[in-house]
Order: C-alpha cells, then sequence, then structure tokens
C-alpha cells in the first residue's frame, strides 16, 4: 500500500545549522541522517512533500540523488531555496511554491490566517523549534518529529480530531 510522507527544512549542507540542532557533530552527519532516515522510511509507490529549505548548496542537491526511488518526490520553494528550478527537477518530479492538495494548503512558511477559508487547514514547515499557536496549522519541521517524516495519516488524523472537538463544544 503506498503512502504519503511530508518534511520540511533538511537544510542539506548548510553548514550554519548545526547551531540550531546541536545533537549533530557535523554536516555530514546531519546531511546523512536525513537521507538514511528518508531510505528507511520510504518505499518505491510512496508520496513525498518536501516543504522548502532541502538543500542548501549545488552538492547538497547531488546527495538527493542518494535517496531511494518513490512514486513522486514534490519541493515546495522554501525561503533558502536558491538553486535554479532545472537543477530541483533533475531530483523533484514537481516544482511548487504555493499550493492546495486535499482541502490543506502546502506551503514552506505558515500562511496568512485569512487565507485558510475553505481549507482544513496549513500544512508547513519553516518554524523549526518554534511554535505557532492556531490549530489551523500543522509544521513538518524536522525539529517537532524526531527528524524522521511525517506521515500523512498522522496529519489527517490530527485535523479530523480537531474538527470532531471543535464540533463537540458547538452542541
Amino acid at each position: 500500500m503506498s503512502k504519503v510522507y511530508f518534511t520540511s527544512d533538511w537544510h542539506l549542507g548548510h553548514k550554519n545549522i548545526l547551531k540550531y540542532r546541536p545533537s549533530f557533530k557535523s554536516i555530514e552527519e546531519h546531511d546523512k541522517t536525513f537521507i538514511d532516515n528518508f531510505n528507511n522510511t520510504v518505499k518505491k509507490r510512496d508520496t513525498v512533500f518536501f516543504l522548502g529549505d532541502i538543500a542548501f548548496t549545488d552538492e547538497a542537491l547531488e546527495q538527493l540523488k542518494e535517496l531511494n526511488y518513490c512514486h513522486k518526490k514534490i519541493l515546495y520553494l522554501g525561503n533558502h531555496d536558491y538553486i535554479d528550478t532545472d537543477k530541483y527537477l533533475e531530483v523533484f518530479d514537481e516544482v511548487h511554491a504555493f499550493r492546495s492538495w486535499k482541502s490543506y494548503w502546502l506551503s514552506h512558511c505558515p500562511i496568512h490566517p485569512q487565507e485558510l477559508r475553505n481549507r482544513k487547514g496549513n500544512i508547513h514547515g519553516h518554524l523549526h523549534g518554534s511554535v505557532l499557536s492556531d490549530f489551523r496549522y500543522f509544521d513538518v519541521s524536522p525539529e517537532k518529529h524526531d527528524f524522521k517524516l511525517v506521515d500523512y495519516e498522522e496529519i489527517k488524523k490530527y485535523f479530523e480530531d480537531l474538527y470532531l472537538t471543535i464540533n463537540k463544544d458547538k452542541k
């Protein structure tokens, strides 16, 4: 059975990220952890949404070629994605900036609350360890998920439980 995963903010090749991720001793260990976590999780029929800030350099982008083959790898550009789109398309099947998917907004940064209209919520990255206290957002930043990918079923359950809670309170 195929699965859908989300992730963001890998910052491969970004040496300064180690200031904010002290559990890693080197950028090589850091980058290898992300690639290993992907390869230990994702199967060939799975789809993975990368919600920005994935590779900081051309060399880091090359590392993404070590990822297991999967059905689709879709990149949503982040504020640190400086590489030419053509190069991203050598690794990713699609590249976007912001888009709706299954009644959710997908983006790197959380979108403005007024833009959430008619959607279940916003699946995003960018915040790392910071917390956005608004239940309509789901942050897939790796710091919040033990540097692993987030299964869509977990996100879906979060929003379904939220919907049940909100509607229960309305009765």
